[in-house]
């Protein structure tokens, strides 16, 4: 069984009770765990959100844009991280020093650019902290999928904060894209469908901003297949462990 989370954003409360939940209803299976990026900003427990991602294990981690601000700010100082709307002074506090989260550097350098699953011999998932610009070739980006710095100078990206962390919509073809980055309208997750078959799902349902924090369940073989669905799962701080949301994902792979 795989377990997706995005756009966790320093709300280690919720993401500590989603945990509690996942090992209670799905602790027979094994799990593998994909983090799509920005762990950190704007939320009160980034250190303590990033502690426990390190913790877990098994587990795939991409880099956010949240992550590449904060990386190239302590790098070069070009960066707009700790301005008010990115929220960077909030990772500072949690982390409480720019040397205490150099410290850290060894994850956030760790972290791959995208990461490609094929489940059931025949659906390509695709995992990506946002969606990808039209005028980046899927297959260089696959082939530099776990090394970013090496993505960009290969393609000449220039360091800008917007031009790689994609808002729009576009289906990749022969793709399901699971992505976070834009919180949903309504905090309920986002699905597109083409002749009806699901391509992309949006998973960042803005737990940050009150709304909240939603795992997607992707079962990996036939057999999880059989005794469970796709699954999405949501929390905020205002849900005890008894209320917790659970929604099937409607639609073909």
């Amino acid at each position: 069984m795989i377990a997706v989370f995005s756009d966790i954003h320093g709300c280690f409360y919720e993401f500590q009770l989603l945990l509690d939940y996942i090992k209670k209803k799905f602790g027979k299976f094994n799990i593998r765990y994909i983090f799509l990026g920005d762990y950190i900003d704007r939320g009160p427990g980034s250190k303590e959100v990033v502690d426990k991602v390190i913790e877990i294990e098994p587990k795939v981690c991409l880099l956010g844009n949240h992550e590449d601000m904060m990386i190239r700010y302590i790098k070069t100082g070009r960066s707009s991280w700790l301005s008010e709307n990115n929220g960077g002074l909030y990772t500072l506090k949690s982390f409480s020093s720019i040397e205490k989260i150099k410290e850290y550097f060894f994850f956030f350098e760790s972290l791959k650019f995208l990461h490609v699953e094929t489940l059931y011999g025949k659906v390509r998932f695709l995992f990506s902290h946002a969606n990808l610009p039209s005028n980046y070739p899927l297959d260089k980006a696959i082939r530099w999928k776990g090394d970013y710095s090496s993505f960009l100078k290969e393609n000449e990206i220039t360091l800008s904060e917007s031009n790689i962390w994609y808002r729009i919509v576009e289906p990749i073809e022969g793709y399901v894209l699971v992505h976070g980055h834009t919180p949903t309208y309504d905090n309920k997750i986002s699905f597109l469908k083409i002749n009806g078959k699901i391509v992309d799902i949006n998973i960042d349902t803005g737990c940050v901003y009150g709304g909240h924090l939603t795992t997607l369940f992707i079962p990996e073989n036939e057999q999880e297949l059989k005794e469970t669905s796709y699954n999405l799962i949501a929390i905020n701080e205002k849900f005890d462990k008894d209320k917790i949301s659970i929604f099937e994902l409607g639609g073909d792979l």
